[in-house]
């Protein structure tokens, strides 16, 4: 029984390793209980690596969100990001943190900070960030789409 299980076993992963495509996984051969083991573990990693690669490169091809961090002294002008899925403003007001949130659908906001300080952010129409602090500072976090 044991041997029919690593027969079809092997089987199946001939024809999976066919079916794989990009990388030629080696055939699995049925010898000896311990080799053909041996054969089915490399056939399965050699697969698994293949569709980690192929999961990897598909993942690159779509838009990845990434983040930049700016301290906000002052007025403060972005680069132009090709699109821009939010805006974080955060301002430290002693034990606490306030924070403002900027969005295509809400592109202006702005953060109070103690004795009278606030931060104003906004979201303009060419995809940068205008951020102005007074009396205190902030940081700046910008999710743009790559």
């Amino acid at each position: 029984m044991y041997r029919l299980c690593i027969f079809s076993l092997a089987l199946l992963l001939q024809f999976s390793a066919g079916m794989a495509a990009g990388q030629s996984c080696p055939k699995v051969t049925y010898s000896t209980e311990s080799a053909t083991v041996k054969s089915l573990v490399a056939s399965v990693n050699c697969l698994v690596s293949a569709e980690k690669a192929k999961a990897a490169h598909s993942e690159m091809n779509k838009g990845a969100l990434l983040v930049d961090s700016f301290q906000v002294v002052g007025p403060q002008h972005t680069r132009n990001y090709k699109k821009v899925a939010l805006a974080i403003l955060s301002v430290p007001t002693g034990s606490e943190i306030h924070t403002a949130l900027v969005t295509p659908d809400n592109p202006q906001a702005s953060a109070s900070a103690t004795a009278g300080a606030e931060c104003k952010m906004k979201l303009n129409s060419d995809n940068s960030v205008d951020v102005q602090c007074n009396q205190t500072g902030g940081t700046l976090y910008v999710v743009y789409q790559n």
